[in-house]
């Protein structure tokens, strides 16, 4: 006669830690306490800046001006500085709920920094390596329309993502410069791999600032 043995029960120590790690996986991760982020080593010119981001600089028909702004014509050369009354982007992101209460206490933004205001002078138009980024109508809570440099943590890929957009010249359509994400962590600090983007930097470490 056959004897069927039959598997044996999962312990209840082998259920409490399936339990356990189930309740981590879906605990929201707590509000990281630092407000403000940088990029390490950061200087203009580290990212947007290479011959493949060559698209983010004014060229012939790429500018903003016409011979005579007065009287412009069809066939007129479009050329000028385009945006350099903006101010240079420091390499830093913010956190302000208050003016992107959308984001919450998992984004920020380089718009978002204290001070910043309307204004090419103001914080909302940043130049960086050969492109700039224009706040979309000059309003925080639009910061996801056009181009932005933002780092937050995304719930859904379960990774902390790092942007950095332009706006290119006249036509003001989003270019991508670089995204990276890096995996774990409770705050944004470590280093992040490029997904996607114009510029070939392979990676870029983000740091809190003190």
């Amino acid at each position: 006669m056959t004897t069927h043995r039959h598997a044996k029960p999962h312990s209840r120590e082998h259920e409490a830690l399936r339990l356990e790690a189930l309740e981590a996986a879906s605990t929201p991760l707590p509000p990281p306490t630092g407000d403000t982020y940088r990029i390490a080593a950061y200087a203009d010119g580290l990212v947007g800046a290479s011959p493949e981001c060559d698209v983010l600089r004014p060229h012939w028909n790429s500018g903003i001006k016409f011979a005579d702004k007065n009287n412009p014509k069809p066939d007129d050369w479009c050329w000028g500085r385009g945006v350099g009354g903006g101010i240079r982007w420091d390499g830093t992101f913010h956190r302000d709920a208050v003016r992107y209460p959308a984001g919450g206490q998992l984004f920020w933004s380089s718009y978002l920094k204290p001070g910043t205001a309307p204004g090419i002078k103001a914080g909302y138009w940043i130049n960086f390596g050969s492109g700039w980024s224009h706040l979309h109508n000059d309003n925080p809570a639009e910061i996801l329309t056009g181009a932005s440099q933002k780092l937050f943590y995304d719930a859904a890929a379960a990774k902390w993502t790092l942007v950095i957009q332009a706006t290119k010249f006249v036509t003001y359509e989003v270019i991508e410069v670089w995204t990276g994400t890096k995996t774990g962590g409770s705050d944004p600090v470590g280093t992040y791999t490029r997904d996607s983007g114009l510029d070939p930097v392979a990676t870029l470490t983000v740091e809190a600032v003190p």
